[in-house]
């Protein structure tokens, strides 16, 4: 019990340390006009028309580039109605591709046909599911100024979520993400990026074909990380937000989310695990664990005492958010956030058995793939 209480103030301290360095910086207006936001798009996500438009109303001058599957009717249907605004069509360029290949990435096959198509000099990738926080995309004038070579990963941050399970994934990354990046980055352990919104210089990709080097690899964020740390492409974890509202309609949804996002982390740890990840991260998310399956054991006393230090981390954690997320103050709906994160800690033991006794296969883009190491492999 105690060394849980320690590594996870730890990793809280940590967290803030690095978040305030960052903020404390000195950050001028950057020039949009310098910036591609290159989006891979796919249907099914009831948002998607609100969000794609969320990036172009937040922004001025800066250029998109679409990436649209030819056989998805209602992206293509989605991407039109959007083109007929003058205000933004300006702005567009849309690519329609054919239907990826087996045993290639999808994101990555369509991100790597259009990378000599970007003409600025940096480049954005970005879900389709993501919206940009553009008041804190000035931090980009920070790095601008750093000429060696870098990629630049934004965290992200939901809010504005709709639907019970959609709360509980929201309840999950808001409660992980920035107390997982910031903690190993202020270590100095970048090992990997947030691959929903990243940010690098054009000519990078092109230098070291980076789409096409990892189109195989499952997990691309982490392929992506680990390829262009092999030529000494250093990562900067910055502390730009994104929204990512994942719509997740039933329980069934729920847990194969969970259980994609906890095989994902088990292949994390086999390619990049340290010291420093198992008493940040590792032991931080199962102790826990054991402790609240070990108190069912022990009796009432131990039970009630795991169940204040599940409280007492949601608390402590979700007041210190509340200092790091500057656009977004405790509000009643945030406050019941709260009870969400409570309650997704509580399933978190349970989808972590769950993943463990079932055979690592996750439904990705309504095929089945087998998690093994890190390549795709599709179950026939």
């Amino acid at each position: 019990m105690t060394l849980t209480i320690i590594l996870l103030i730890l990793k809280l301290i940590f967290s803030f340390i690095y978040f305030q360095k960052i903020n404390s910086l000195e950050k001028s207006k950057i020039d949009e006009s310098k910036y591609t936001i290159v989006q891979p798009i796919l249907s099914g996500d009831p948002r998607l028309e609100e969000d794609l438009t969320a990036n172009l109303k937040n922004t001025t001058d800066m250029e998109f580039i679409w990436l649209v599957d030819k056989s998805d009717k209602i992206a293509i249907q989605t991407a039109e109605k959007i083109l007929k605004n003058k205000n933004y069509s300006n702005r567009i360029e849309i690519y329609y591709l054919d239907d990826v290949p087996q045993e290639v990435n999808p994101k990555i096959f369509k991100l790597e046909q259009v990378v000599d198509k970007i003409k600025t000099e940096y480049t954005i990738i970005l879900d389709d599911d993501s919206v940009i926080d553009r008041k804190r995309l000035d931090e980009l004038s920070i790095y601008e100024k750093d000429k060696t070579e870098w990629i630049a990963t934004g965290i992200p941050f939901n809010y504005n979520i709709r639907g019970f399970y959609s709360k509980l994934i929201s309840a999950f990354i808001n409660s992980n993400s920035i107390f997982s990046y910031f903690s190993l980055s202020f270590l100095k352990e970048n090992k990997t990026i947030n691959g929903m919104f990243y940010i690098l210089r054009t000519d990078i990709l092109k230098k070291y074909s980076a789409f096409e080097n990892i189109k195989y690899w499952l997990c691309d964020d982490l392929a992506l990380a680990t390829y262009l740390l092999s030529k000494d492409v250093k990562i900067i974890q910055s502390t730009i937000f994104c929204n990512v509202r994942n719509t997740v309609p039933s329980f069934k949804r729920y847990i194969l989310l969970m259980k994609r996002w906890l095989l994902f982390s088990n292949v994390y740890m086999k390619n990049a695990f340290s010291i420093k990840f198992l008493f940040i991260i590792l032991l931080p998310t199962l102790l826990p664990t054991v402790l609240l399956f070990l108190s069912f054991y022990l009796g009432i006393n131990y039970l009630v005492l795991t169940l204040n230090l599940f409280i007492g981390k949601v608390a402590l954690f979700y007041i210190t958010r509340i200092f790091i997320y500057e656009p977004f103050r405790i509000s009643s709906s945030q406050t019941k956030g709260l009870l969400y994160e409570l309650l997704s800690e509580f399933l978190l033991p349970f989808m972590l058995i769950y993943t463990l006794l079932t055979p690592p296969v996750i439904l990705w883009r309504n095929k089945k793939i087998r998690v093994k190491d890190g390549k795709i492999h599709y179950e026939i």
